[in-house]
């Protein structure tokens, strides 16, 4: 398995015995919020590039040497472990908070928190050299003696806690904890070769190669308001650094937790978008839409079709298993999808152990019985690397239900695209000759 690579899977897809895997992470830049500039990287197990820039190569030479779009010196493909890592490299971030803490009860703001926290500032720090000793500490972060100092005054407070430390992450913050690589850039994210090192870019955005020329008027309209933070995407339409030696790669979870710029490519066709959205929020009855509106927003600054995302239904209706946002006018919507979004929600569960079949036993009752994100101990947050058995069990079939809860849901919004493309046909046909050049301009250089 060590040895295993994305391009390995081809042999699982390549008759369409098994569903096409997409990964996704983030190209960030140096000193800059991942809220506000990040562009989406895509891999596959036939390719992996930018269609920001339309810049695709095979996986086997993501991490070798180009230059003005050759190969200079190849290397061996990435594992896919490596890769794994970058796609969810939200967890290293926290590393040596994951190493200190004990049991869900300690002190101090939760991973979340810091995890949100992470999103608003800069993820990298600022230094744009390319040199590979660099031993700054990000801003706004502990060093590795600070973090011990305060896992050490809490064990002091707690014996019991200290007590219940594993030998694993003793043994752990033994070998990393004096380590400047954790407090490093490379620490933090992934750095490969620039695969676009050399290249002359032009302002010819093929996301959406069909859409209208942006203008500095259309800059000056009205614009979505914010989401998560004032200065969210205010610096998506800059382009890669192409003089840089190396780019950073980092989970794409630290903009918005749902990869739908890969789904929304138009060349795609994509009709009918189930999507699950398992996203930290503060409670049970906090409203589940704040990744789906940070996703909406980046899909209307790229003008790619998405409907309209109305949070005042969860005013209207409550808490729901899923949401259907659809188009609600298709003629003058075109080709946009129909979105299904589930969310994680323990309403019907509670009664039903399947659709229609209600729960019998105290035992049933008992094991449906239970919260989220209210539960003091936490049990399902995000940075639990190891569930319980009864943990896994209730979520595995607490989203197995609400799925089949609502499959009436799904049936009618297939049909209702097969209808649609019934009555039109043509998808997006794109050649070269129809793409329309899509001009972004940088707001701070417009005057």
């Amino acid at each position: 398995r060590m040895d295993t690579t994305l391009s390995n899977m081809k042999e699982k897809v390549n008759n369409a015995q098994c569903a096409l895997p997409l990964f996704t992470c983030l190209h960030v830049k140096p000193d800059v919020s991942e809220l506000m500039f990040a562009d989406w990287v895509e891999f596959s197990p036939y390719e992996i590039g930018m269609a920001k820039y339309g810049t695709f190569m095979s996986p086997d030479l993501f991490g070798s040497k180009f230059f003005m779009g050759t190969v200079v010196k190849k290397y061996a493909e990435n594992p896919l472990h490596f890769l794994m890592g970058v796609w969810g490299s939200a967890f290293s971030i926290l590393f040596n908070r994951v190493l200190g803490v004990s049991n869900s009860q300690n002190k101090g703001p939760t991973m979340e928190e810091e995890l949100e926290n992470i999103r608003l500032r800069h993820l990298v720090s600022n230094d744009s050299s390319d040199s590979e000793d660099e031993s700054q500490h990000p801003k706004g972060t502990e060093g590795a003696a600070a973090k011990r100092e305060r896992l050490q005054e809490s064990s002091q407070e707690s014996s019991q806690e200290s007590s219940q430390e594993s030998w694993v992450q003793r043994m752990l913050m033994a070998l990393v904890g004096d380590s400047a690589l954790f407090n490093t850039r490379e620490g933090r994210a992934g750095k490969v070769h620039n695969f676009m090192l050399g290249l002359n870019l032009n302002s010819c955005y093929p996301l959406s190669p069909l859409a209208e020329l942006l203008t500095q008027e259309s800059l000056e309209e009205e614009e979505p308001a914010a989401v998560a933070d004032p200065d969210e995407f205010e610096r998506i339409y800059e382009p890669l650094d192409v003089k840089s030696k190396k780019i950073h790669i980092v989970d794409s979870g630290l903009t918005f937790n749902l990869p739908y710029p890969l789904i929304l490519r138009p060349q795609r066709g994509v009709d009918l978008i189930i999507s699950f959205d398992f996203s930290a929020r503060p409670s049970d009855s906090s409203p589940p839409f704040k990744e789906i509106l940070l996703a909406e927003k980046w899909a209307k600054m790229n003008k790619l079709p998405f409907p309209k995302i109305d949070p005042n239904v969860f005013d209207r209706e409550g808490m729901k298993e899923c949401y259907v946002f659809k188009p609600k006018d298709t003629s003058s919507e075109k080709d946009c999808p129909t979105i299904i979004h589930f969310v994680l929600a323990n309403i019907d569960f509670r009664k039903y152990k399947a659709p229609g079949v209600p729960r019998e036993t105290q035992e049933e009752k008992d094991f449906a019985d239970f919260d989220i994100f209210d539960d003091p101990d936490t049990p399902f947050s995000t940075f639990n690397f190891q569930y319980p058995n009864e943990a896994f069990k209730r979520l595995h079939d607490l989203m197995e239900f609400n799925t089949l809860n609502n499959m009436d849901v799904i049936k009618e919004a297939m049909m209702e695209s097969i209808e649609y493309r019934k009555q039109n046909p043509s998808r997006c046909s794109v050649s070269l000759s129809s793409v329309e050049a899509r001009r972004f301009f940088n707001k701070s250089n417009l005057n």
